[in-house]
């Protein structure tokens, strides 16, 4: 087949969405919106020369392989958004996302084998990100997920795994205290999701001590965080406000599942150390929890009012937190002097509150694959 007639055939191809490998030799490494690019295997190299050569709206595929180490990230750029699809793949690596302003980028179908493997770098302009029907595992002490910038983003029918001190989403915010500076609209879109996931501590079982302090997530430096209708298995929900640190600004945390482990020790369901939200219909099951078991208010500043402390909102004004319908067995603890009911937290339903849509809209939108 001569020259002209292999251009014609490929950009026949490309119109339909395939993907013809010998393309790429005559020089079109391009995609129309919504066309497939599949890469050629499943090394770092190759998934990357996949996404180097989609255009937005393109979805990347990688093929059936067997598991695979990435010496060095994959990058999504902000110049574009895709979905990344890696069709069951096992990878020891990392993706690294940096959001689109219009097309959302999207990472799916993945077994993560090793800490930090997915990054999400945006700005609260950004389009959402979401991140979904993937597995991660990792050790003691894992960080398998890590967000920046207050950008929206949806993390949905996820299992995570991480052995004891994990913690396995990091919601980092705005690094500064920029977060605190502007309005937050409670039941809003513009926040981080995570919901429908599956949260494992996999410390050892004969020991007590790995059992506390393992984090599904934990949030700092302005941070807005909705965590709703997961399922954790010894694992706990964390809002940071580590004394001298900017502390995380929101969160709405709702209709999650707490399952204690036979002997287990978990020390808190939830240890919120910052900001104000919503906690309410939340559940425990399983075995007598040998630890406090609570939802345990802090603040590890002295005096009142605290910077970033609980029941504070835009630029240190009192915003209380609410707390309600939960487990009579989750008891809710103030262990600061500085954080008290009546007026930093009440224990009650939030008015005129209402929690953004479930499902979250972009599962509905978007394929399964």
């Amino acid at each position: 087949m001569n020259t002209l007639n292999l251009k014609i055939r490929c950009l026949a191809f490309l119109l339909l969405g395939i993907h013809a490998s010998s393309c790429s030799r005559i020089g079109i490494t391009s995609y129309p919106k919504g066309a497939a690019v599949n890469a050629s295997n499943c090394s770092q190299s190759a998934v990357q020369s996949a996404i180097d050569s989609a255009a937005s709206g393109n979805t990347v595929s990688l093929p059936s392989c067997p598991a695979t180490t990435w010496s060095s990230k994959v990058t999504i750029p902000g110049s574009k958004g895709i979905t990344l699809n890696g069709n069951g793949a096992t990878i020891t690596g990392a993706v690294d996302v940096t959001q689109n302003d219009r097309t959302s980028t999207r990472i799916t179908h993945f077994n993560f084998t090793s800490p930090k493997s997915v990054y999400f770098h945006g700005t609260p302009s950004s389009a959402t990100a979401r991140l979904d029907h993937s597995k991660f595992s990792g050790g003691d002490s894992s960080i398998l997920v890590e967000l920046e910038g207050n950008a929206p983003v949806l993390i949905d029918h996820n299992e995570f795994s991480g052995g004891g001190a994990s913690e396995m989403i990091h919601n980092y915010g705005t690094w500064d205290d920029s977060g605190w500076k502007d309005e937050v609209t409670p039941g809003g879109p513009n926040m981080v999701f995570i919901e429908d996931n599956t949260f494992n501590n996999t410390g050892a079982s004969g020991s007590p001590a790995y059992f506390w302090g393992t984090s599904a997530v934990q949030s700092y430096y302005g941070a807005r965080t909705v965590f709703r209708h997961n399922t954790l298995n010894m694992a706990q929900v964390d809002q940071h406000g580590t004394a001298g640190m900017v502390g995380a600004r929101w969160w709405e945390i709702y209709e999650n599942t707490f399952n204690v482990v036979q002997n287990g020790n978990q020390s808190n369901y939830m240890a919120i150390r910052a900001g104000s939200g919503v906690i309410f219909n939340n559940h425990k099951t399983g075995a007598q929890n040998q630890g406090a078991g609570a939802i345990e208010l802090i603040e590890e500043d002295p005096g009142y009012p605290a910077l970033y402390q609980i029941g504070r909102g835009r630029n240190q004004s009192l915003e209380p937190a609410y707390i309600w319908g939960n487990d009579a067995s989750m008891r809710v603890v103030s262990n600061s002097p500085n954080v008290q009911k009546g007026r930093d937290f009440h224990e009650s339903e939030k008015p005129h509150y209402k929690p953004y849509r479930y499902p979250h809209p972009m599962v509905a939108k978007t394929p399964r694959f």
